[in-house]
C-alpha cells in the first residue's frame, strides 16, 4: 500500500470539530480523559483509545442493531456503528486526547454478498508525534473475528486490497467525513436497507 498522505499539512486541521466528528461533546471529552488518564506518550495514548473502540463499540451489522449511529458521539452512547460510524468515533476521541486523526477510504468487496458487490470500507490514520509518521487504523470488527493489535511499525495486514479484484485504496487522509457517506447513513431507516444499499462511492 502507498504511504498515507495528508490532505492537508497543518496537523491542527486534524484536530477540528465538526458535525460528525463532534469532539467537544461531554461524553466524549470524558471518555477520551479517561482512556487516556496517567498516559504520557501518544504513542500509549492511541493505542488505548484505539483498543477501547476496537473492543468496546460492536459493528452494528454483527449485533443485529435497530439503529443507525453517525456522528461519534451517537456511536459512544449507543455503543455501536458500521465501519464509517466507529472510524468517526475513533478521530473525535484522537482529536479531544490532542493527537491529529483523519478518515481514510478503501473500495473493496463485500464479503457478505455472494456477488462480491464493491462497496467503500472507512477506517482512519493518526499521527503519532514521537515517530513523525502518519499510522493507520482498523478499529472496525465483528463479533468472533480477529482484531488486529495496535501496531505503529506496521499497518494492518487486514487493510491491503485485491487490485486484481478491482479493490482500491484512497491514500488520502481526510480532515473531514465523505459528505456522500454521510448523506448514505441518513437516507436509511434501518439497518437492514443500509445493508442491503452499501454505498460504492465516497
Amino acid at each position: 500500500m502507498p504511504d498515507p498522505l495528508p490532505e492537508r499539512q497543518d496537523l491542527d486541521d486534524y484536530l477540528r470539530c465538526d458535525d460528525i466528528i463532534d469532539h467537544d461533546d461531554t461524553l466524549i471529552e470524558e471518555t477520551a480523559e479517561q482512556i487516556t488518564e496517567g498516559l504520557r506518550d501518544n504513542i500509549s495514548r492511541a493505542q488505548a483509545i484505539y483498543e477501547f473502540v476496537r473492543d468496546h463499540i460492536f459493528h452494528s451489522f454483527q449485533i443485529n442493531a435497530t439503529s443507525i449511529t453517525i456522528k461519534a458521539s451517537e456511536v459512544l452512547e449507543k455503543g455501536h456503528g458500521i465501519c464509517y460510524a466507529q472510524a468517526h468515533l475513533l478521530a473525535a476521541l484522537m482529536r479531544a486526547a490532542g493527537i491529529p486523526c483523519g478518515l481514510c477510504y478503501q473500495v473493496r468487496k463485500d464479503k457478505d454478498d455472494p456477488d462480491g458487490r464493491l462497496v467503500v470500507h472507512g477506517y482512519n490514520a493518526v499521527y503519532i508525534e514521537e515517530i513523525h509518521k502518519w499510522v493507520r487504523l482498523d478499529a472496525s470488527k465483528g463479533i468472533d473475528e480477529y482484531s488486529p493489535p495496535f501496531d505503529f511499525e506496521k499497518e494492518a495486514s487486514d487493510l491491503e486490497v485485491n487490485t486484481n479484484a478491482g479493490e482500491f485504496d484512497d491514500p488520502v487522509i481526510y480532515i473531514n467525513p465523505s459528505r456522500i457517506i454521510v448523506k448514505s447513513l441518513k437516507k436509511y431507516e434501518t439497518i437492514e436497507d443500509l445493508k442491503k444499499n452499501m454505498p460504492d462511492k465516497y
